[in-house]
This record gives structure tokens, sequence and C-alpha cells, in this order.
């Protein structure tokens, strides 16, 4: 036993063998674990990073769902708005509608013994639009001078200003009805000519 233990005792490189194994191993085992931890290190700012950005795309979001509400809130008046309005509108034409017809009957009320005599020559230095209305009576419409003195009128002018060769025609607003049923029933005499007696309309 003496021998042995002094063999191994006089065997000192096989000691430092062994001991220098060992902190190879100790050294190897201490990089593993340092990577690993940088590794973990790594993972855990990484989810840090991702914790953040998804706080943030959060609260993002929970903007943009109030201003959806808000949006939708301000949609739903404006559309109440559109309704009122659309409503309003809808009666303001029936409204126009009305009284456009009104005024159309008024007009077509107050037309309703106008005539309009077409063809009667202009006298350019004295045109007097009734006296040359009662010669037209007389002389186109064949309607004897006592009839045609008789024939009363509200009023008598030429239609518009003058614009080319062609004479204006005159409108003549009659006073009673049956001398416009007269008139009208003479028209059958202009036949083949220049000249033409029309109602007027609106």
């Amino acid at each position: 036993m003496a021998s042995l233990a002094s063999k191994n005792n006089n065997n000192p490189s096989k000691c430092k063998k062994r001991d220098s194994s060992t902190d190879t191993e100790d050294l190897q085992t201490t990089e593993v674990e340092v990577s690993m931890l940088r590794s973990i290190n790594n993972k855990l700012d990484l989810l840090m990073e991702l914790h953040k950005q998804m706080k943030e795309m959060q609260v993002s979001l929970n903007f943009a769902y109030e201003k959806i509400d808000k949006l939708e809130s301000e949609n739903k008046s404006l559309n109440a708005m559109v309704d009122l309005l659309t409503k309003k509108t809808d009666t303001l034409a029936k409204e126009n509608k009305k009284i456009n017809e009104t005024v159309l009957d008024i007009q077509s009320r107050s037309m309703r013994d106008n005539l309009i005599f077409s063809g009667i020559p202009e006298n350019p230095t004295s045109d007097d639009p009734e006296a040359l209305l009662k010669d037209f009576m007389i002389s186109k419409l064949k309607l004897p001078p006592d009839t045609v003195d008789n024939i009363t009128f509200h009023h008598v002018h030429r239609l518009g200003g003058p614009k080319s060769k062609r004479p204006r025609p005159i409108i003549a607003k009659l006073e009673h009805y049956k001398h416009n049923n007269l008139i009208k029933s003479k028209a059958r005499e202009l036949k083949g000519s220049n000249f033409g007696i029309n109602d007027q309309f609106p």
C-alpha cells in the first residue's frame, strides 16, 4: 500500500492533467450558461419591446375606436339633418308647385280676353296700335265700322321692341269677352294672308 501511494504521489503530471481538464469543462459550462443568459436577456428585451409596442397599438386602437364612435354619432346627426332638409325641400316643392299653379291660373284668367294680332304693319312716325287695329278689323276682318266703334279695350300695345323688319305683334285686351269671340269668328277672312289672330297663353 505504501508503495502504491508513493507511486501516485510520485506522478504529479497525471493530477495536473485532471485539474486542467476539469477547468476546461467548467469554463465551457460557464460560457454556455452566459450564452443562454444572453439569449434569455435578448428574448426578454424583445418581449419588453413587443409589450411596449402592443400597449402603443392598444392606445392607438382606443383612440381610433373613439374617433369611430364620434364619427358614427356625427353621421347620425348629419343623416337626421339630411332627412329634415329633405322633408322641408319636399314641402317647399309642393308649396312652390301650388304657387306656380295659382300664378298660372291667374295669368290664364288675366289673358283670357287677350288676342294677339300678327302681321299688321308698323307706322315708323306715329304708331297707334289701337287705331291700326280698328282699321284692320274693318279692312281685313270685314267688320262694320259701327260694330268696331263699339269694341273697347283695356289696353292695346306692340309686343317687345323693334328687332327686325317684320312688324311686331299687337296684343289687345278686350273689355268684353263677346267681342273676343266676334273677332275670332272673323279670322277665316285672313286665310291665305300674312295676318293672324291667336289667343294669348301664359
